[in-house]
């Protein structure tokens, strides 16, 4: 159902673009702007898609790493800086980020699985 209501939006740009309406017209008559009403009519997407990082590569905040191995932020912090667990830098702030498999590889380091 979506698709055909962004069809028939699509074929109203095209019929008041083809009546020789400018991009900027067509957009305040419907309400969007003139960049808007040239996707529509080119068919490009509008979301920028970003890579989402799943499992072993899925990189967690210091409260979410925090949260997982049950110990403080500032732990998280401190093992950063002496090098027990690997965090990477991320943003003007400098902010850490780390992997989950820097997390599961610290746990089974800490705490190897029994052989039973």
């Amino acid at each position: 159902m979506v698709k055909k209501s962004n069809d028939s939006r699509r074929e109203l740009v095209l019929s008041l673009r083809n009546a020789g309406l400018t991009y900027a017209e067509i957009g305040r008559r419907l309400g969007v702007t003139g960049e808007r009403i040239r996707q529509i009519i080119t068919g490009q997407s509008t979301a920028k898609r970003k890579r989402v990082r799943s499992g072993a590569d899925m990189l967690l905040s210091t409260g979410q790493a925090a949260s997982l191995l049950n110990v403080h932020v500032n732990t998280v912090r401190r093992w950063s800086n002496e090098g027990i667990l690997k965090a990477y830098r991320v943003g003007p702030r400098g902010d850490r980020r780390i992997r989950r498999r820097e997390i599961d590889n610290l746990l089974q380091k800490r705490f190897p699985a029994s052989t039973n």
